[in-house]
């Protein structure tokens, strides 16, 4: 296969991945909201079929950058998530519904190579196996990408309803610099990427990725487009 129909097939079998896995992120905040006992997130639409609803241009743009994304955060209503035990828990919803595609299309997967069917770029079934390959590393990656402790990732969402009530003013000032902090991030991963060859998401993402890899297909498993960019969270 050529390095062009190999860099289009590799940024095509990312579409139907991320109209997966972002709203399924979303959807799973919204779900742990409604449990919670929020119903405005049905009302506002946060169980639509139309993955249009939870799109985000940059963390649309970022799947295909760097193999990480987000999409709409959904909007709860305040006065229904008010305790520091609700408020993780729809921070966890997200990441969780992630996990549990990556689980089940994983197993999937898994049986159908066990029927023998191929892994391959060739058109027929095994590009429907590359698909779903696509579909459990994206769910994985953006699983273990939000959970990072970065402002405006659920893992710092959690850190500050565990801890706000205690640096309220800490908070605030980080949230009031988020654009910056992301700035600042975006400059050391590109430094890193250029001047040692190194993709720091590999690292600061294993620990999470790592074990949920391995839970979904057996392995520890990563993503490359030829001749674009590639995502190995995986220190075996």
């Amino acid at each position: 296969m050529s390095p062009l129909l190999a860099l289009i097939l590799g940024l095509i079998l990312l579409v139907p991945a991320l109209l997966v896995a972002i709203p399924v992120h979303e959807m799973g905040h919204a779900a742990a909201a409604y449990f919670l006992g929020d119903r405005s997130v049905r009302y506002f639409g946060n169980f639509s079929t139309d993955p249009r609803r939870f799109l985000e241009p940059m963390g649309v743009l970022a799947v295909f950058i760097a193999l990480v994304g987000w999409g709409r955060r959904v909007q709860v209503q305040s006065n229904r998530i008010t305790t520091t035990g609700q408020k993780v828990l729809f921070e966890l919803g997200g990441p969780a519904a992630n996990l549990a595609v990556a689980i089940v299309v994983g197993f999937v997967l898994r049986a159908l190579l066990r029927a023998g069917l191929p892994f391959s770029f060739d058109f027929g079934p095994g590009l429907l196996l590359q698909a779903l390959y696509a579909i459990v590393f994206l769910n994985l990656s953006i699983f273990a990408f939000q959970l990072l402790p970065i402002p405006g990732l659920d893992g710092w969402n959690i850190i500050e309803a565990l801890f706000r009530n205690r640096n309220a003013r800490f908070f605030y000032d980080v949230s009031m610099r988020r654009r910056e902090i992301w700035a600042g991030c975006a400059v050391i991963l590109i430094a890193f990427q250029f001047l040692q060859q190194v993709n720091l998401l590999n690292y600061v993402m294993t620990p999470l990725f790592e074990p949920a890899s391995l839970i979904s297909v057996g392995g520890c498993i990563g993503y490359r487009i030829p001749g674009l960019t590639g995502l190995f969270p995986c220190l075996l």
